[in-house]
């Protein structure tokens, strides 16, 4: 069975967030996420300067793969504090606090952090701005801040190659995909406007990059859609994808043939200036 979309109506500040945490596909979900985006974000974290004895602050925390990583190089003395709505694929750690909370609403601190981190969350939220700046709050004088949320601007030149019939079920789910994340209130565009919401937060030094790689059928780039089909279908069906493209689709991800390039994440980093 696959599972509905979330009803929670404080995932994101007013709107739904679009995947449920709670869902048997969910596991699926976030261990794809962390294989697909781990590498990239672990790299930029450690070019952040992030050493032992380092407070950090993990936003939408998944997995919590990268608060691992964080707790790993902030260990002994450090601590990381890790934040989800739903954290239950969260693995216990000496030293990440894992709490419950919308970060909409929950008090983030005044300059308590060395590093906050935030990937595939702002995206989702209709109040995106605002919680960055209180992120920006959270963070010490000389303090980090990376954000990191995927383009999803340019769906039509995903794939590069399939076999025959899976270019228009791809494509419309995709479409519909995104579709209901906007209607959840997600920001397709947001991840290019990041750099200049950092500066009008003052942050300084502010940089950005675009990460993405090309996946063929079977790894986790392509598996990743086919589980968000499964894990979406009756939402995607009421907008229009059949049973026979999403069919059409999951066999494509799973064929070695197939390439198709993920959505271009778009990592910003920022530092707050000293006092």
């Amino acid at each position: 069975m696959t599972a509905a979309p979330n009803t929670d109506t404080t995932a994101n500040g007013g709107g739904r967030y679009t995947f449920d945490n709670s869902s048997p596909a969910a596991v699926r979900q976030v261990r794809l996420l962390a294989e697909i985006l781990d590498g990239h974000s672990t790299d930029v974290l450690a070019r952040s300067g992030v050493e032992s004895g380092w407070n950090c602050l993990d936003l939408g925390t998944g997995l919590g793969s990268v608060a691992r990583w964080l707790a790993d190089q902030v260990s002994p003395a450090g601590r990381v504090v890790a934040i989800d709505a739903d954290p239950r694929h969260v693995a216990t750690h000496e030293l990440i606090d894992v709490r419950t909370g919308d970060v909409t609403t929950l008090d983030l601190g005044e300059g308590v952090y060395d590093l906050v981190h935030a990937r595939l969350l702002l995206m989702h939220l209709t109040q995106r701005e605002q919680v960055l700046r209180r992120a920006v709050a959270a963070l010490k004088p000389g303090g980090v801040l990376v954000v990191s949320d995927w383009d999803c601007t340019h769906l039509d030149e995903m794939l590069l190659r399939g076999p025959v019939g899976l270019a228009e079920p791809f494509v419309a789910f995709q479409r519909a995909l995104v579709g209901l994340a906007e209607d959840n209130g997600a920001s397709p565009s947001w991840a290019y406007r990041v750099p200049v919401a950092m500066r009008d937060a003052g942050l300084v030094d502010v940089e950005a990059e675009v990460h993405n790689r090309l996946w063929s059928g079977g790894e986790a780039g392509c598996l990743l859609h086919a589980s968000n089909s499964r894990q979406m279908e009756p939402a995607l069906i009421a907008r229009g994808v059949s049973v026979e493209q999403l069919e059409t689709l999951r066999s494509g991800m799973d064929d070695p043939d197939t390439l198709a390039w993920s959505y271009p994440m778009v990592t910003s980093v920022g530092r707050r200036a000293e006092d």
